[in-house]
């Protein structure tokens, strides 16, 4: 007796089951590669090298010429720890110098390494730094709320109340100032 046996040939086609059934292409998975490598070699080129030029202003091109980077103060003002001329030494002609002096009752010159502290009345006085509001006089007058000077240089700090005359201090911001902390005590007068 003889057992019969099935050949591949005369067997029947058997039916997938899902988990086997191609669902894409054999080649998309080969793509989807291709184009994660040369996403991440983009990714590590642009994170290696400087980025000016970036591929915004080397490719598009800008019609208005670029202007130059400033300060936030007011016009004409230059950037904080810019200016080195004092008021009435070189600037006695500028309009600023000129309604100061009429303004203020004198200019007084104090220097510190890092920033200033207040002890002004009346307290709510407003208190301009290089032209600039900073605050009230009150926002100043503890050593846990005092202002830093960003740079060094020299600041026009100027102290305003309504029905009161003006004062107005000059300090100058250096690494080998006396003082830590420059500490203005001033009492406006009617």
């Amino acid at each position: 007796m003889q057992e019969e046996t099935q050949t591949p040939a005369d067997e029947p086609p058997r039916e997938r089951h899902p988990h086997e059934l191609s669902l894409m292409p054999t080649w998309v998975p080969t793509v989807i590669g291709v184009i994660l490598v040369v996403m991440a070699a983009l990714a590590v080129y642009t994170g290696i090298r400087f980025r000016n030029p970036t591929l915004a202003n080397g490719v598009i091109k800008t019609r208005r010429p670029p202007r130059a980077m400033t300060g936030g103060g007011p016009p004409g003002e230059p950037e904080a720890g810019s200016s080195l001329i004092f008021p009435g030494d070189a600037a006695d002609n500028t309009p600023a110098a000129a309604t100061a002096a009429q303004n203020a009752l004198g200019t007084i010159r104090l220097s510190a390494r890092r920033g200033m502290i207040l002890n002004v009345l009346p307290d709510d006085a407003m208190v301009f730094v290089n032209g600039l509001a900073i605050g009230e006089a009150r926002q100043f007058n503890t050593m846990d709320k005092l202002y830093d000077f960003p740079a060094a240089g020299s600041y026009t700090v100027r102290v305003v109340a309504p029905g009161y005359k003006e004062r107005q201090f000059v300090i100058t911001a250096a690494d080998d100032a006396v003082q830590e902390i420059a500490r203005i005590d001033a009492k406006l007068v009617k």
